[in-house]
């Protein structure tokens, strides 16, 4: 559904399942502000001298601005190699039951391919669409993740009301994980403390510094 098939997820494909679980992942949701709360994030743990791996999109105009290693967009050579090791596994793996992911999705699993051989200490990822049935939303435990300011987006996908729309970023919340918010109007924020409790989640609100 949405943006990857389930056969993809994890990075089974690529062999590097046990290296994507260890990886040390934020990961941030949200409609407006995710993609900026992620380049802050990274920029702030780089400075402590953390090797970080950033994940964003869309990208202006080379896709390589997706895949940052250390605050830097991945060189062109890296990003071939990457590119052509990860396109001709999935090749070898499709069928008429398992097609070739998606754009994104495909994007997604080169993004874990890269992090993971890079052995980078902490990755940021930026969801691409909604957070539950995202492309990024295959890890089964990550440090901590975001919500960003909610409001309307995508709704033929997300859902029409905001309710709807919280509800859906909110999949990105794990078990025991801890999350952060920005204040968000009552019925997003009521969904989000919803899903919190459930698993558990200690859900932060932050106010924004002025």
């Amino acid at each position: 559904m949405y943006c990857y098939h389930h056969n993809w997820h994890k990075g089974k494909v690529f062999e590097i399942e046990e290296a994507v679980s260890e990886l040390k992942i934020i990961h941030v949701a949200g409609t407006k502000g995710k993609g900026s709360t992620c380049t802050f994030s990274e920029s702030i743990l780089r400075g402590y001298g953390l090797r970080t791996g950033l994940f964003t999109s869309p990208h202006l105009i080379d896709v390589r601005e997706r895949f940052r290693l250390n605050g830097i967009e991945i060189s062109q050579g890296k990003f071939v190699d990457y590119f052509w090791c990860c396109f001709h596994k999935l090749k070898e793996k499709t069928s008429n039951e398992i097609p070739m992911p998606t754009y994104f999705c495909f994007l997604a699993l080169l993004a874990f391919k890269i992090f993971a051989t890079e052995q980078v200490d902490v990755v940021i990822l930026e969801v691409g669409l909604g957070g539950r049935y995202d492309a990024t939303n295959v890890i089964q435990k990550h440090v901590v993740c975001g919500i960003a300011s909610l409001g309307y987006d995508h709704m033929e996908i997300l859902g029409h009301t905001l309710t709807e729309i919280a509800a859906e970023k909110a999949g990105i919340f794990k078990s025991g994980v801890p999350a952060f918010t920005v204040p968000q109007p009552d019925e997003a924020m009521r969904v989000l403390n919803e899903k919190a409790s459930k698993l558990e989640v200690k859900c932060y609100t932050k106010e924004p510094n002025h």
